[in-house]
């Protein structure tokens, strides 16, 4: 029989290792995720005439309003709440929570809420924006892609130091636990 206060422990100990994983794989995707849209979509796009990348990339901002998206997008952040929550209510004592902590706090910042005021008022600015098959499509195009672009290196930077930091704590994390 194990004591109901290691039961909870160890129940509290796999919530968060799942959290941490969660988190690990979910940020590994996002900035996966980024990394195609800096390094190939976005290229692509720029070859286009403007008003053909305006068109496409408002394809793409509908299309990928989808649920395994979202599943990602929204469940990795979710994870790095409770992550980080795991980490305060126990104390920032251990390296692992310092990492943990870290990985969680700057997918959250650095991911999810440069999104959040970033990338989405930057992508419904060119949904409303009207082609005119003019120059001003050229302008506009030019001032997206350079700007949108410059902070999707940003995010992805961040996802992926987000994974390498939560692979970390969970690889110290299960040396420390496993110590006693």
């Amino acid at each position: 029989l194990v004591p109901r206060r290691v039961r909870v422990v160890m129940a509290a100990a796999d919530a968060a290792n799942a959290a941490m994983l969660a988190g690990t794989v979910g940020s590994g995707l996002l900035g996966g995720l980024y990394f195609i849209f800096s390094f190939c979509v976005m290229q692509a796009l720029n070859t286009q005439p403007p008003a053909t990348a305006i068109h496409v990339m408002n394809s793409i901002n509908e299309a990928i309003i989808n649920p395994p998206f979202f599943l990602i997008f929204m469940g990795t952040p979710l994870a790095c709440c409770y992550v980080l929550f795991r980490c305060v209510k126990e104390g920032i004592r251990s390296p692992d929570h310092t990492l943990a902590a870290s990985g969680a706090l700057l997918l959250l910042v650095g991911e999810f809420l440069l999104t959040a005021f970033v990338h989405v008022p930057k992508n419904d600015a060119l949904a409303r924006y009207v082609v005119t098959g003019s120059g001003n499509d050229a302008t506009v195009w030019a001032k997206y892609f350079t700007s949108w672009t410059r902070w999707n290196h940003v995010r992805m930077l961040a996802s992926i130091a987000t994974s390498a930091l939560l692979a970390s704590a969970l690889s110290l994390r299960g040396a420390r636990l496993s110590a006693g």
